[in-house]
């Protein structure tokens, strides 16, 4: 056998040898063959020959014959179709590794010798004539020939033939057409398609497009068409690899332009080719700006570029600090010139000409390249602009604090997303560009407020007007309207800290004196004193000597001295005052007299460091300051820069007489520091050192700290406006511009309420027919139904607002209104109204928090944008530290003034128009136009159609305004919305124009107004002695300065300030600078990392005169570090040396073995997911646990500080320590932010590290030395050191120095106090749990000072155990002889408290015993011994004791026998008695519903509810996709064509339509892996059994049909059952036409496992129509109303509640609030069936509200509130309960009616019997009155449910006592006893009554003026002279009176 095998193969093998020889180096035959019709016998399985022969395939080692079919190429069968059972001579498989899903013909291969292997033909194997056999076979199996490896598709597309023979393009295109047919196999077909760019095929295709056919001389359509839906389904799968196609499109586009021919084909082709090259066109068009962002981004990046740019182009003072247009979108290089670092400037000119520049692109560089960047099209993250798409323009308005401001309203969905309280967009300040052409033309604006961001969506901008004469805004404002989309972009860049800088940069004119040039420009060396000092200036050296905690007073005593008189001056003599400010000294007589009076250039004179409590370094600092106009000092850290300043301003101040002599300007000393805090820290310091009360002032309003507060520029102000210190001359100015701001104000008023009110309420008709808005059609067509009246309920109804019966609506609308014309706001309302908007203001600027360069983190690699929170509720504390010095820039940046607030000038005003929140819609008067307004509150559904309709812009313009329909009426709503909109369009529009020069006058007011007030302030500022403000603050105050004259300005933190700032607050008179700082720390911050890398724009004015050798004096012995911290500063200062305080006064750190130590690891960082900031996760836990372990060593958590390097590690630990108490108080800080504050105990984590090797700004020496230098104590660092030391030197040498000292490691050393034995190293964070009390995991065995030994475990804090309170209890014996139940760390020990021990007792009343306190006698309720007791539903429960001796709460007592009710659904109630109310109102049943769902999955709701749609995942699949929904929910049909189609049949409809063929019952002729014949049916998926193979499978007798020789078989997918398909069609009909089914619609079912049929394609017509079925039945369970018509019916139940609600007097309030709360709740998603579950609770709320209050009128309180009022509110609450997703349950409903129908009853009973009472006392009731009456009673008073049987026997009662509803002795029932007082319409007392009880009326007065006889008795009845007979009296049960109308009550009663 196994030779013979081997034969056969050495057979085959050499047929295909003679083969490939005879066809290499021709052409192939018309019809080739490529293998021999060879039939095999079987072969083994086992044969390796492969292995022996390495060129040779192992796929298979012999060739098929696949019938009739010829399923291979080659193979030409004959055409004669066989029966349906066909043979093949190959009837097993020899290989059944082989994967056979997808029949190839390539699976079978043909071995080669190696010859033949080696040596390829030069053409691929594959010939047309196989191509074209390809062509008769499937779609599917085309795909799989051509994706097997022997048809080298790839060399077949290469072959020259395809471009030189048009057959073979043809044949190939046909070919790759079928195969983009195949359904669900889009991978293989990009497998072939990937190969066609770039081939001879593409090639052929292009030639032989355009060329005619040789037969029709007619394109060839039909192959033009192919080819195109190739490239169709080409773009549909890999649209960018489609290059190489778009050149055929375009040869055959230009074809068609220049051909003139046109016939249905050409049209046909044309409209196919059109989609095909729109695509082409899309991607190109995405493609391309995708390269020009790449080139934008790589020319960006290398610009600027530093080359020698010649002199600048023009005058720097002309350039506009805002940039145009032209200069964002130009692609021009930016003119540019480095920083002069390391040289002279050759004038003042050049060196403001090139820090203008520099300043200005580090502002408008990064906005011109976010523009450019969004301009682009890329989808790279824009990091240098926030864009907001969808902005609206809602027009300008007038705000009570800033003036005029335009408000924005943001995209809805957008707001959303964003957290505003922490986030940084649009903070105040913040700059903004407008569009609405992608910035070809746009406006500036600057955010003003966001209050209204949350609620509205509004923010409110101001316009930038002209800025140096140059109109900045290129879009007039004024003209958009709210139907305009604008763009918005907002930079990053902070730009209130560039516009002052840049604005005083400008106004230094090019011949001004340039102040210190010398040293500024000319770097000059030599050490010249300033100007004021002299060689005989003498300085006091007292502040210095005296002991520094010495105690000092400063005072300021103020002297009037006239100003003398010119010679021939006739005016009187002017007096001035002058202020002397002094510092006295408590130890001052303690100071030797050489030192009062010291030559100040003759330093040897100076006392020594050690009398001037300096060190060396430090008094060198001080004679370097005093003595040289220019002065640096560098402090590093710790070595006390700041405090020297004090001193230096100290002594200053007190030589103040030198600097500034009597008869002289008075002038101040000017300190600046870069930020708030910094200033602030040093103020404080002075302040407190000198004592002073006044004469500082800090300009800037926004400080936090509460000693500087009063020296604050606000407070001067108003010091000055009481004291009337302002000069007249100054103040008459400011009330003339006050005049022009009031009387512009006052039109800007109205016209911004009649804008505010039309954006919230309706205009009235007649105020757009006055305003010319409407024309004349539409307001005759709008006013037709009316008659030309009630003008403005046409408008409302017209609108949808009104309601049917529009008269009585809109006058009940309307029954309040207010003329505007009488409205008038006083002055006190104005300034009330003011001062809430500045409360409003000033809370809301603690969230806009500006934030400037210096606060930003991240530097390197885009490292330094804002990263919003992504934690709504992360501390406070911790995000104002992150942004607290930019935070209170705003006051800083803008005038503060109450005028800008509130007019001072006090005039009458005109009118205006106050808004009315509830109003909801306005009038006009004819006459003067003012409108109306509205004081009445309208329901909640209106005023939210108000706001629907008001939302949204108009879409009509003035053109196609003339297109809408005369009659307006014929309108749809939504068209009708969109007109009046239109026309609230152009009435603002009008608006907007009548005021538009009140605006510029008020513009103009406002600007005269703010210099004014710098007027003012200068003379607030000039006498004062210290004059204190921020950089920023300093340049937008240059021109007050440049008037002070400050001689002497003192710089704090120099080193970290641009050189801008300096110079703009030097004034021109400056003769001394000094400069405190350290570049070595923290550096200028620029927003353009290219500017501080080429341009140096990051060398301050200090680091450059350093740098320059300029003199200066470097402090060196540091205060605050213990020694081992400070060395690592070492690195930075060689010369730093530790103070000896550092040494004794700094302890080690508890429980850690070394103060300093750095915890060395691997664990990778994060990316934040918004932005580009860092984190690691491993440190920030790391961080915690260490902070956590230290606050257990006894630290308080103000005492450790955790410092990160990145913003994101910030915000990660800030979420993380939220809610571990025990972090309380420990701040975490950015390093940048920390720079000059310190802290006992740093733990610093680095963030960096990763593979990259990167560590971003961690390479930057400044940042690592502020990191490294702010721990008094103890200092942690987290990092990766060895990623660390391999980038940065600097951290490499840091490193080694700390393996030295042994300070690095895995993790530091913990240690206990009290076991120093037991040391453990913390690796990880949760390390430190093994360490739970801090100290190790021993107990503690102390002994406390009550002798009883400490229960916690070992711990280093309180280690002495002063404070650790013992638990234990006393030991002593009470008198009960039981021991005392008192802790031991109870305040007084010998005082015992009661005796708690639980004994025995017995409860006097009830006898009953019971375990109780010792010390406490109990009472009868406290017992709880259950006692039997019968409850009122007559069931016996036990009842706790202390309830039976209380029948109000044996009353409520709730039963507790089960209920046991079969209820209305045949389930048992599984409630009690009490809960279900005795059976009146059973609790909702509690059994699982388990009813199957129409989706054939099983309910699972409860029994009590409908079923609710299926929470299942659906199952509706088909061969494209699948329902991603819910089950419950609507499938969306699939429209893609139906894939149920073989080569008999096939379905033409789309995939979820009814198909329009039947199953196809041809036998399916595929073989099976085995070789043997597929056993299914044709289109079936092949069932994997054989008849041959798996016989015993296959024939088990099921249906009885298996085991025919032709019986075929159905493989069904859901099951993976094997039926057949005769028996299986049979049962499937079966059960779908079993009309005796209970269940009428379902799926077919797998006749042996039940299992749905859902994926068999068999029977795809019956699943559709099934599907379609369910989704009938979902659709109407879902509801078949829309949206639209849900909310209008919610709507409806809404205004049924509101006209009810004032009704519901006697229901619970609660219930009634709950139920509007349901109604209100826009969250809810309403159905059908929450709308009529709501709709019935409406119905049962009236009937109850009724039954409420005719039960108050007829009932005595006792019997209304016991018997109506409680049970109806229960049913109220038990209505409210109900779960608010599905109705109520029959059940349900049948119980509140039948309690309904219960206490109607009671109410009729009750009444009657308390009616019949006078009559039951006259008379006995007979026995069957009384008997009727007390069944009636019992009826609707007993327990259990009213059932119908009850109400029945009620009812007949009823109509047999009928004639006891007459009232006694009148005969009439109480219905006509009303209707005859009501008709006589009489006041009461008229009525009276005969000796027999007849009753009479007398009129007029009542009083009885005539006697008669009664017409029923003959009796006398009325009187003489108003005395009415004796034997008659007064009848008050006819209208209810008390006594008669003519009596002396009633004379004595009130009127």
């Amino acid at each position: 056998m196994s030779a013979n095998v081997d034969d056969q193969n050495n057979t085959v093998k050499r047929t295909s040898v003679i083969r490939a020889r005879a066809s290499r180096g021709r052409p192939p035959p018309a019809t080739p063959s490529l293998l021999p019709n060879i039939t095999h016998s079987p072969v083994n399985v086992n044969d390796n020959t492969d292995q022996q022969r390495p060129g040779s395939d192992r796929n298979c080692n012999f060739a098929r014959n696949h019938g009739d079919r010829g399923r291979g190429f080659g193979y030409r069968g004959s055409s004669a179709r066989g029966s349906a059972r066909r043979t093949n001579s190959n009837d097993h498989n020899p290989n059944p590794n082989v994967n056979n899903n997808r029949r190839s013909s390539f699976a079978t291969n043909v071995p080669t010798t190696d010859r033949v292997s080696n040596q390829r033909p030069s053409h691929p194997p594959v010939t047309y004539s196989m191509m074209s056999e390809l062509l008769d076979k499937s779609p599917d199996e085309v795909l799989a020939d051509m994706l097997h490896p022997k048809f080298e598709l790839k060399a077949l597309l290469k072959d020259k033939r395809m471009k030189a023979n048009y057959e073979w393009t043809l044949a190939m295109t046909k070919l790759l057409e079928k195969i983009s047919t195949c359904e669900g196999s889009r991978q293989s077909i990009v497998k072939i398609f990937e190969k066609l760019p770039r081939t001879a095929y593409i090639d052929g295709v292009h030639d032989e497009i355009i060329k005619p056919d040789v037969i029709t001389d007619e394109l060839r359509f039909e192959f033009i068409q192919s080819f195109l839906k190739i490239s169709a389904r080409f773009l549909d799968l890999i649209p960018h690899s489609a290059d190489d196609l778009t050149k055929v499109f375009e040869r055959l586009e230009l074809h068609f332009i220049k051909s003139k021919i046109t016939s249905p084909k050409i049209e046909e082709t044309k409209a196919i080719l059109e989609e095909v090259v729109e695509r082409v066109n899309n991607i190109e068009y995405k493609k391309k700006q995708k390269e020009q962002a790449e080139k934008q981004k790589l020319t960006t990046t290398n610009k600027p570029t530093v080359r020698d740019v010649g002199p600048p182009p023009d005058d720097y003072r002309l350039l506009p600090i805002i940039p145009n247009v032209m200069e964002i979108l130009s692609e021009k290089q930016t003119y540019l010139r480095p920083n002069i670092v390391d040289g002279v400037y050759d004038d003042a000119q050049q060196y403001l000409d090139i820090h203008f520049r520099l300043l200005r692109e580090d502002f408008v560089g990064p906005l011109r390249q976010g523009i450019q960047l969004y301009r682009s099209g890329t989808k790279d993250k824009n990091h240098d602009i926030r864009i907001y798409e969808n902005v609206r323009l809602l027009g300008p308005r007038l705000s009570p604090r800033s003036g005029i401001v335009y408000d924005l309203r943001l995209d809805v969905e957008f707001v959303k997303r964003v957290i505003w309280a922490n986030s940084r967009r649009l903070i105040f300040g913040n700059l903004l560009v407008l569009t609405t052409d992608a910035f070809e033309t746009c406006a500036f604006v600057t955010v003003e407020d966001r209050t209204a961001i949350e609620k509205e969506c509004i923010v409110s901008v101001k316009t930038l007007g002209k800025l140096n004469h140059f109109e900045q805004s290129e879009i007039d404002l004024d003209v958009i309207d709210s139907s305009h989309r604008l763009t918005m972009v907002e930079t990053t860049t902070y730009f209130e800290a560039y516009r002052p800088v840049l604005n005083a940069l400008q106004e230094i004119g090019a011949q001004q004196t340039f102040p210190l040039e010398q040293f500024l420009l000319k770097l000059t060396n030599e050490m010249i004193p300033p100007d004021y000092v002299t060689p005989n200036t003498t300085y006091d050296f007292t502040p210095l000597l005296v002991d520094p905690q010495s105690e000092v007073k400063s005072t300021i005593t103020s002297h009037e001295k006239p100003v003398q008189r010119r010679l021939g001056q006739r005016v009187p003599p002017a007096l001035i005052v002058e202020k002397e400010f002094r510092i006295r000294y408590q130890q001052e007589n303690r100071v030797p007299t050489k030192y009062r009076s010291v030559a100040l250039l003759k330093t040897d004179q100076w006392p020594t460091s050690q009398e001037l409590h300096l060190n060396p370094k430090q008094r060198d600092a001080l004679i370097l300051a005093l003595t040289n106009k220019v002065a640096l000092i560098q402090g590093p850290p710790g070595t006390g820069k700041t405090y020297l300043g004090v001193r230096i301003a100290e002594m200053l101040l007190h030589n103040r007489h030198v600097w500034c002599p009597q008869g002289e300007q008075s002038t101040p000393i000017l300190m600046i520091c870069h930020t708030n805090h910094a200033l602030d820290q040093f103020l404080e310091l002075i302040i407190k050192r000198l004592n002073i009360k006044e004469g500082i002032v800090r300009v800037g309003n926004r400080c936090q700290n509460t000693v500087i507060q009063p020296f604050s520029l606000l407070n001067a102000r108003r010091s000055a406006r009481d004291n009337r210190s302002i000069p007249r001359h100054i103040y008459h100015q400011k009330h003339a511009i006050l005049n022009r701001k009031a009387e512009a104000e006052e039109a800007l008023k109205e016209h911004s309420h009649k804008i505010e009110h039309s954006r919230t309420n309706i205009i009235q008709l007649t105020t757009f027919t006055n305003s010319y808005i409407i024309d004349n059609v539409h307001r005759s067509s709008l006013l037709a139904p009316y008659n030309d009246t009630l003008e403005e309920a046409a408008l409302l109804d017209w609108l949808g607002i009104g309601c049917d019966q529009v008269f009585e609506d809109f006058h009940d609308l309307m029954d309040v209104e207010t003329n505007m014309s009488e409205l008038n706001l006083s002055e006190n309302m104005d300034e009330k109204e003011s001062e809430k908007n500045d409360e409003a203001v000033e809370k809301t600027d603690q969230e806009n928090k500006p934030v400037d360069g210096d606060e930003r983190n991240e530097k390197t690699d885009q490292e330094n944008k804002p990263v919003e929170s992504d934690e709504r509720n992360e501390k406070t504390e911790e995000i104002n530290e992150e942004e607290e010095e930019e935070q209170r820039r705003r006051d800083e940046l803008e005038i503060e003034t109450e005028e800008f607030i509130q007019s001072i000038v006090s005039k009458p005003k005109t009118s205006e128009l106050k808004p009315k929140k509830n109003s909801a819609t306005t009038t006009a008067d004819d006459n003067d136009e003012e409108e109306w307004q509205v004081v009445k509150k309208k329901p909640y559904n209106r005023r939210r159609l108000i706001q629907h309709i008001l939302q949204y812009p108009t879409t009509l313009t003035d053109e196609t305004i003339g297109l809408i329909n005369n009659d307006v009426w014929q309108l749809t709503l939504a068209q009708r919305h969109d007109l009046y909109r239109y026309w609230l369009y152009k009435y603002q529009c009008y608006l907007h124009a009548s005021v538009r020069d009140a605006r510029q006058e008020y513009n103009q007011a406002v600007a005269d107004l703010a210099t004014y007030l710098q007027n003012e302030d200068y003379f607030l500022l000039k006498d004062s002695i210290i004059v204190a403000m921020t950089t920023t603050c300093a340049a937008k105050y240059h021109s007050v300065l440049e008037q002070l004259q400050n001689k002497i300005v003192i710089v704090e933190e120099a080193a970290a300030i641009f050189e801008p700032h300096i110079i703009t607050a030097l004034s021109t008179k400056c003769e001394h600078l000094v400069l405190i700082g350290d570049h070595i720390q923290l550096r200028p911050n620029p927003s353009v990392y290219n500017l501080a890398t080429k341009y140096h724009i990051d060398v301050s004015l200090f680091e450059r005169f350093v740098n320059n050798k300029f003199p200066n004096v470097r402090l060196n012995i540091q205060h605050r570090m213990r020694p081992e911290i400070a060395r690592i500063m070492k690195h930075f200062y060689d010369d730093l040396e530790d103070h000896e305080s550092v040494k004794t006064q700094r302890p080690e750190v508890r429980g850690i073995n070394t103060s300093v130590f750095f915890i060395n690891h691997n664990n990778l960082e994060a990316k934040v997911q918004d932005g580009s900031s860092k984190r690691n996760e491993f440190e920030a836990k790391y961080a915690l646990a260490l902070a956590e372990y230290l606050i257990k060593q006894g630290y308080r958590g103000e005492q450790i500080t955790i410092l990160v390097m990145y913003l994101g590690q910030r915000q990660y630990i800030a979420k993380q320590s939220k809610h571990r108490k025990l972090l309380h108080g420990v701040r975490t800080m950015v390093t940048d932010n920390y720079q000059g504050e310190e802290n006992d105990i740093i733990i610093l984590s680095l963030v960096r590290s990763n593979a990259e090797n990167s560590i971003g700004f961690l390479k930057t020496d400044n940042r690592i030395c502020v990191a490294l230098s702010r721990a008094r104590c103890g200092f942690f660092i987290i990092g990766n050191m060895t990623l660390l030391a391999g980038v940065s030197e600097t951290w490499k040498k840091i490193g080694k120095s700390l393996v030295e000292s042994g300070e690095i490691g895995r993790g530091p050393c913990l240690s206990c106090r009290r076991h120093p034995n037991d040391k453990f190293i913390a690796e990880k964070a949760e390390s430190f749990e093994q360490r739970p009390e801090g100290g190790c995991n021993k107990p503690c065995d102390a002994r406390l000072k009550c002798g009883h030994q400490c229960t916690l475990m070992c711990h280093n804090y309180d280690f002495e155990h002063k404070e650790i309170v013992c638990r234990k209890k006393c030991d002593e014996i009470l008198p009960c002889a039981h021991r005392c139940t008192k802790r031991c760390h109870a305040p007084n020990p010998t005082q015992h408290d009661p005796c708690r021990v639980l004994v025995d007792k017995i409860i006097t009343p009830c006898g009953h015993p019971i375990k109780f306190q010792c010390a406490v006698t109990p009472t009868i309720n406290d017992c709880q011994k259950p006692v039997s007791k019968r409850l009122p539903c007559d069931h016996i429960n036990d009842v706790p004791c202390r309830i039976v001796s209380s029948p109000s709460d044996l009353k409520r007592f709730s039963c507790l026998t089960p209920c046991n009710t079969i209820l209305a659904c045949k389930h048992k109630c599984a409630g009690t008695c009490g809960k279900c109310r005795t059976g009146q109102l059973h609790i909702p049943c509690q059994q699982k519903c388990e009813r199957e769902l129409i989706c054939s999955h099983v309910c699972k709701s409860k029994c009590a509810e409908n079923c609710p749609p299926c929470l299942q995942p659906c199952q509706t699949r088909c061969v494209h996709s699948g329902c991603r929904k819910k089950c419950g929910e609507l499938c969306i049909p699939c429209k893609e064509p139906c894939a149920y189609k073989c080569k008999h049949l096939e379905c033409t409809r789309t995939c979820s339509e009814p198909c329009n063929r039947g199953p196809c019952n041809e036998p399916c002729d595929k073989k099976l892996k085995c070789g043997h014949d597929c056993i299914g049916i044709c289109g079936e998926p092949c069932p994997r059994q054989c008849r041959v193979c798996n016989k015993h499978i296959v024939q088990e007798i099921f249906f009885g049909t298996e085991d025919e020789p032709d019986a075929r078989f159905v493989f069904l997918p859901d099951c993976k059952h094997l039926i057949e398909v005769t028996a299986l069609d049979k049962f499937v009909e079966d059960i779908i036409n079993n009309k005796n089914e209970k269940v009428a619609i379902r799926f077919p079912e797998c006749p042996r496992c039940k299992t749905k049929i859902r994926r068999c394609k068999r029977y795809t017509p019956i699943i559709n129509h099934v599907y379609n079925l369910i989704a009938n039945v979902k659709q109407r369970i879902l509801g078949n109303h829309s949206e639209t018509e849900i909310e209008q019916r919610r709507k409806h139940v809404i205004e049924e509640f509101d006209r009810t609600q004032d009704k519901l007097q006697e229901m619970d309030f609660a219930s009634i609030r709950t139920f509007r709360d349901i109604l209100n709740n826009e969250d809810t998603i309403f159905s059908d069936d929450i709308i009529t579950l709501l709709e019935n609770i409406m119905i049962f709320f009236k009937e109850i509200n009724s039954l409420l209050t005719d039960g108050r009128q007829k009932l005595p309180n006792s019997t209304f509130e016991d018997f109506v009022s409680a049970p109806l509110n229960y049913i109220v609450r038990y209505l409210l309960v109900h779960r608010q997703h599905r109705n109520f349950a029959p059940q349900q409903i049948s119980d509140i009616e039948n309690e309904l129908t219960r206490i109607r009853r009671l109410i009729y009973i009750e009444a009657l019997i308390r009616l019949s009472t006078p009559q039951i006392t006259a008379r006995s009731l007979k026995p069957d009155e009384q008997d009727g009456l007390d069944t009636m009673r019992r009826l609707t008073k007993k327990t259990g449910p009213f059932t119908e049987q009850d109400k029945q026997q009620f009812d007949v009662l009823v109509k047999k006592l009928e004639h006891m509803n007459n009232l006694p002795g009148l005969g009439i029932n109480e219905k006509e006893r009303i209707t005859i007082v009501n008709a006589l319409n009489l006041s009461k007392g008229h009525w009276y009554k005969c000796p027999n009880g007849h009753p009479y009326v007398i009129t007029e007065c009542g009083g009885a003026n005539q006697e008669t006889q009664c017409p029923d008795c003959g009796e006398k009845i009325g009187g003489q002279n108003h005395q009415l007979v004796s034997t008659n009296s007064h009848f008050g049960l006819m209208d209810g009176s008390q006594h008669a109308a003519w009596s002396n009550e009633a004379n004595l009663a009130p009127n």
